[in-house]
């Protein structure tokens, strides 16, 4: 540092010490307020005059809004209709507002944004004292010193660092938005897998219950029919034994959905064994909002903008290294000096000092290596994108094929097991064929049925994955056409 104290001479001023305290008072509130002066910061750049990133692209982009959360009125009418009838859009609402994933988020966010005006203000001023030539011979007369000096001075780095930080603090607080906006999004994703799964084991459910009322039917026809001397007990033990298989699947099937239940409520930052009511059906989704989900190329994910945003923090990180680097810092200050031993006693100094960046080797290694994290960033964004464009694509592939196996499902596959089972059933009732044939037709016609339903719940969650896929579950407003 260089160092450049320059001493004054006043008029001759009274010794009287109250003087002096009030020209230290003036000297610190000037220095104090330049540095807490906002004005003298530098501003954060606005989206109209943010450069061009460091990939060529034109600046950051404006992230989509996010996820909009209900008031606490409509949170607790919506709690009041879940416990009766549980429907999507509003378990998604629900999630949004109270899960502590989503609330560390936020809280993240806000500390990300709180800190971010940081970077842009000087450092802290100082106050400093010296005591000049007290004699040892009597250390505690301080009116035997040469001088009392009292300054105040305040740090002023190196042009261009300042506004660098400023730019690398508030990207930083933008990755905290898309990571928080990413977390809504997981909680949307998962919202709906969990409702997708509270959907198939209750119908399995209802589909058990209908087949073991069928199931019945069948039993009582069979014991009819050994009462009357024309079925065998084999047939009553075969009818029997399937009734009791059937009560097993509905015991294990109703152990899936309180588990979904349970899942579902903990998303929604209720107790696991709050009510909750049966779900509604599943809607497919919309052949024209699939054609436009997947012809994305990155979509809106907040995964591709953070990893830009975390770009943009790097560059700005290197642009304020290299700027300590090219220019010095400077250190100006101000010192009132009380001389108890001289004619003037009463003076002041100014002090300027400067650092000497240049042939400090620091530098040169604080850039490259802000160099090599540029890099870095720059490659996980490219590994990012690659995974966005991936995952869309095989999400929209996974869609197309479970709605082609739905569709078959529905008009090949159910009606024929139906007519199966009507043919076996008439069959036996008319003696032409053994009571066999009928459970088996009847445990297709169930296998059957409970494959239409997981085939409909694998829809929705590749629909769901697409969606997440493409940045875009936000949207509720094609779910809320069907409440």
């Amino acid at each position: 540092m260089l160092s450049a104290p320059l001493g004054g001479r006043q008029h001759r001023a009274s010794p009287e010490v109250p003087r002096s305290a009030r020209l230290l008072g003036a000297i610190v509130s000037l220095v104090a307020g330049c540095a807490a002066d906002p004005s003298i910061a530098p501003r954060h750049p606005t989206p109209s005059t943010i450069p061009p990133s460091v990939d060529g692209a034109a600046g950051p982009r404006v992230p989509p809004p996010e996820l909009g959360v209900a008031s606490t009125p409509q949170l607790a009418e919506a709690e009041a209709r879940i416990s009766v009838s549980a429907t999507l859009p509003e378990l998604i609402r629900l999630a949004l507002a109270r899960n502590p994933e989503i609330t560390e988020a936020q809280e993240r966010l806000r500390a990300a944004r709180e800190g971010d005006p940081v970077g842009s203000r000087l450092p802290d001023p100082e106050l400093e004292y010296q005591l000049w030539a007290q004699p040892l011979s009597s250390p505690y007369a301080l009116d035997e010193a040469q001088m009392h000096m009292f300054g105040v001075r305040q740090g002023i780095p190196a042009p261009g660092t300042l506004g660098a930080r400023a730019d690398a603090a508030s990207a930083q607080a933008n990755v905290a938005a898309e990571t928080h906006r990413a977390r809504q999004q997981d909680i949307v994703l998962r919202v709906r897998q969990a409702f997708a799964e509270y959907y198939r084991a209750d119908r399995e459910y209802g589909v058990h219950l209908e087949h073991a009322g069928v199931a019945k039917q069948v039993l009582d026809l069979a014991r009819a029919a050994y009462q009357g001397g024309r079925g065998s007990q084999r047939d009553v033990l075969r009818a029997s034994l399937e009734m009791a298989r059937l009560h097993n699947d509905v015991a294990s099937i109703e152990r899936d959905r309180r588990t979904a239940r349970a899942l579902l409520n903990t998303l929604l930052g209720r107790a696991p064994e709050a009510p909750l009511g049966p779900p509604t059906t599943l809607q497919p989704i919309e052949e024209r909002r699939v054609a436009q989900l997947s012809g994305m190329v990155e979509g809106q994910r907040p995964e591709v903008a953070a990893a830009e945003q975390a770009v943009q923090v790097r560059a700005s990180e290197l642009a304020a290294a290299r700027a300590a680097a090219r220019w010095p810092s400077f250190m100006v200050g101000v010192q009132y000096m009380y001389m108890p031993l001289e004619t003037e006693r009463h003076n002041y100094g100014v002090m300027l000092s400067m650092s000497l960046p240049w042939i400090n080797a620091a530098h040169g290694e604080a850039v490259r290596a802000a160099e090599a994290r540029l890099a870095a960033e720059k490659s996980a964004l490219t590994s990012t994108r690659s995974a966005a464009k991936y995952a869309l694509f095989e999400a929209a592939e996974r869609l197309e094929a479970a709605r082609e196996s739905l569709t078959i499902i529905e008009r090949d596959l159910v009606p024929l097991a139906q007519q199966n089972f009507e043919s076996a059933q008439a069959a036996y009732r008319g003696g032409q064929a053994d009571l066999s044939g009928t459970f088996d037709a009847l445990r297709a016609l169930l296998d059957i049925r409970i494959e239409r339903e997981r085939a409909l719940v694998r829809v929705d969650t590749a629909a769901s994955d697409l969606e997440r896929a493409a940045g875009a579950p936000g949207d509720l407003s094609h779910l809320m056409e069907h409440e």
